[in-house]
């Protein structure tokens, strides 16, 4: 509970904790797909590179159009795998944030318990009924935030599963093609 000056310093030093906590893991998952971009970047200028040079060195159409028809799937793939990357990136630095919100939430929450405890015990006689109110919204709204919490990881853990999936399937119907 927030109570003297001390309490209210410590206060704003976590806030200002978590908001660096915050910016520093952001700062980190925008690093890692610009690491991913630079690095594709080359490989597609090598890549432009390399398949130029095969064109000028064609000595006739048939050669142009094996070449434009071989080069097409690997393109595919590496959409497929630089997609993969930058889903998991993003997830990564996600799950990471959100870690770093819920241990906020939770000392939240405890302060918040805290409080209300301070208060039913200063409250004025005859007041019990309030004090009950608010601590069953409190309690009936960390119920609610738990159910949306383990329902937005449901939601994650299956769209992990069916991007899992997919890219088997297009692994299978690569190689058969």
């Amino acid at each position: 509970m927030v109570s003297t000056p001390e309490d209210v310093l410590a206060l704003h030093k976590q806030s200002i904790e978590l908001f660096q906590s915050l910016a520093l893991k952001s700062v980190q998952g925008l690093e890692k797909l610009t690491e991913l971009n630079i690095q594709v970047a080359k490989a597609s200028l090598a890549e432009s590179t390399d398949a130029f040079k095969s064109l000028l060195d064609a000595k006739d159409g048939k050669a142009i159009v094996d070449y434009a028809v071989g080069s097409g799937q690997p393109a595919v793939e590496k959409v497929s795998a630089y997609a993969k990357h930058v889903y998991e990136i993003t997830n990564e630095t996600g799950t990471e944030i959100a870690k770093l919100l819920e241990k906020q939430f939770s000392e939240s929450n405890k302060q918040l318990h805290a409080a209300i405890d301070t208060m039913a015990k200063n409250a004025p006689a005859g007041s019990e009924g309030v004090v009950t109110f608010v601590k069953s919204a409190v309690t009936a709204a960390n119920t609610a935030w738990d159910q949306v919490n383990k329902a937005t990881k449901q939601v994650v853990e299956l769209t992990e599963a069916n991007i899992a999936a997919a890219s088997k399937t297009g692994a299978r119907a690569r190689k058969a093609a």
